[in-house]
């Protein structure tokens, strides 16, 4: 039968008159015991707290992550709101720095650039950010050392800002790491609006056995001053991230740069030793 709009509004609002006289006849639910409830109703069940007060407070002091932030209604609560936009904006910060011009002789680097004239270019146009400007690619022609065993590559990636607060005691570390493995380091490069890509045709164009480069992550919440290290074997142009080896979070909050730096010097042993790294260097630890 065929109901119009009227008389379909007329019963649901009966419905709903009778539903709402049913609650105020029956006791709250809250209010009943599990053997008083009716038959054929939920049940109620006693809450129990899901978590100990004192170890949450104790994982909350062990992360910088925003954990059990509170409410109010449905909102967070002022100090966290205001806490989320001061991270936010150290975020938008770091993705805007750009590196010191004293940096690169700071760290004894030949300093290059990719193919991005400004750091909104380097944002827009990634692809711009993996291949060298042509007057760097010479200059690393001239320049740089060849035939290493390992190339070091510093670059500014999303976060000039960590290269800048990490990169001084990343280098050195890095470097002596690295050595203290029998291998041969080239002369630290750094690229000035880089991509992870760069290190591929520096590689080919230095024919290092491998490179490391060194750049600023994309920034999460307040976390603009995080640095990762990419380490590639025998690169080549276009080579697959999956043939890489990653090790981020370096900062004073994460992982400290001497760490890092032996993290990184025993994966490229390990790679050396494999013959690759990466994926190649899962399965050959099967």
């Amino acid at each position: 039968m065929d109901l119009d709009r009227e008389t379909l509004k007329e019963a649901i609002r009966a419905a709903l008159l009778e539903m709402e006289r049913e609650a105020q006849r029956s006791p709250r639910t809250a209010q009943v015991s599990p053997e008083e409830a009716p038959a054929g109703r939920p049940r109620p069940r006693p809450r129990v707290p899901v978590f100990d007060p004192h170890d949450l407070e104790a994982v909350r002091k062990a992360s910088p992550a925003r954990l059990a932030q509170g409410r109010t209604g449905t909102r967070y609560l002022t100090e966290a709101y205001v806490g989320l936009r001061a991270e936010h904006a150290i975020a938008l910060d770091a993705v805007q720095s750009e590196v010191a011009e004293s940096l690169p002789a700071q760290l004894g680097c030949i300093s290059l650039q990719t193919q991005c004239k400004t750091r909104e270019e380097y944002l827009l146009m990634p692809d711009h950010g993996r291949k060298l400007d042509a007057a760097s690619a010479t200059k690393l022609e001239r320049e740089a050392s060849r035939n290493v065993d390992v190339q070091l590559i510093c670059g500014d990636g999303l976060s000039a800002w960590a290269l800048e607060e990490n990169g001084p005691r990343l280098v050195p570390a890095l470097k002596a790491a690295i050595e203290s493995k029998g291998l041969k380091v080239g002369q630290p490069l750094f690229v000035r609006f880089a991509r992870v890509g760069v290190q591929d045709e520096i590689g080919v164009r230095t024919q290092a056995r491998a490179t490391v480069i060194l750049v600023g992550e994309r920034p999460g919440l307040g976390t603009g001053d995080s640095l990762s290290i990419y380490s590639a074997y025998a690169p080549r142009l276009g080579q697959d991230n999956a043939e890489k080896d990653c090790i981020s979070n370096i900062r004073p909050q994460g992982l400290p740069p001497e760490e890092a730096a032996r993290e990184c010097a025993e994966l490229l042993a390990r790679s050396f030793a494999a013959g690759g790294g990466g994926l190649h260097l899962v399965r050959s630890n099967r």
